[in-house]
């Protein structure tokens, strides 16, 4: 299937990892800290995991209503 096909098909486009990571941590009441320079408490390799084990599938930019 060709990108273009599969951007046609995807409701919305995708985020990064880092936006997930930072959705998910405030979803969680643990917001990342990361613009004050400091470690994150969720991180992109955190969001892959989940992705992977079916956890995690609608963090798009879709904004529910």
């Amino acid at each position: 299937m060709g990108a273009d096909a599969i951007r046609a098909a995807m409701p919305c486009p995708p985020i990064s990892g880092a936006v997930a990571a930072d959705r998910s941590a405030d979803a969680l009441g643990i917001p990342d800290p990361t613009t004050f320079g400091e470690r994150a408490n969720v991180t992109a390799f955190a969001v892959r995991w989940f992705v992977n084990r079916g956890l995690l599938t609608g963090s798009g930019n879709a904004q529910p209503g």
